[in-house]
């Protein structure tokens, strides 16, 4: 269900009625917007195609397009804001319209490519992968094991090669080498290090 209200903000003159043939001037925050150098370049349309000049007029309370009652727009996100009736009389000061709540909210544009991974039935875990608070959490929701040092390191349990044959595998700590040495009989004993192992033919 969506409520309608008047999407068009009310200008009013000093005496509390609708501002009409009024003068709304808009800059940079905390200057003189009526001063051309402070001025923000402003807009009729929300894709920033259209230049509205300023000052811009209102009739009946409203900002008008020649006739039409109109929204501006403006790239930047506060502004100040100068509102003067049709005798040019000082209605209004807005130094910054952040601080008294005129600055609308931004929202990142509608992206069908979002849109689409919402509706994902696994959105919903990788929301929740997104909210975990560091690596070492990822790694425990993923079961991902610790990586093997790039230089040295060890490993426990007997490691089985993917194509022929196994690796060699000592069940004593102690014997530290894994090299192999196949020589004719009576050649010399090339063992240096513990855990080689030597056959002769």
């Amino acid at each position: 269900m969506t409520k309608v209200v008047n999407p068009l903000p009310l200008f009013l003159d000093g005496r509390g009625a609708l501002l009409d043939a009024g003068f709304i001037y808009v800059g940079a925050p905390n200057t003189n917007p009526e001063t051309p150098a402070n001025r923000y370049q402003l807009y009729w349309d929300n894709a920033l195609t259209v230049q509205a000049a300023q000052p811009l007029r209102t009739l009946g309370g409203v900002i008008v397009n020649g006739q039409n009652p109109s929204m501006a727009f403006l790239t930047q996100a506060n502004y100040s804001m100068t509102i003067k009736d049709a005798d040019g009389v000082l209605v209004e000061y807005i130094a910054s319209a952040a601080d008294v709540g005129g600055v609308a909210p931004s929202y990142q544009p509608l992206d069908a490519d979002l849109t689409a991974i919402a509706a994902l039935a696994t959105t919903a875990y990788g929301r929740g992968l997104l909210t975990l608070a560091n690596q070492a959490a990822l790694k425990s929701a993923t079961g991902i094991p610790d990586p093997l040092p790039a230089i040295g390191g060890s490993v426990s349990g007997n490691i089985t090669r993917t194509g022929a044959g196994s690796h060699l595998y000592h069940s004593a700590a102690g014997l530290t080498s894994g090299r192999v040495f196949l020589t004719a009989a009576g050649a010399a004993d090339p063992t240096s290090q513990p855990g080689d192992i030597w056959l002769t033919y």
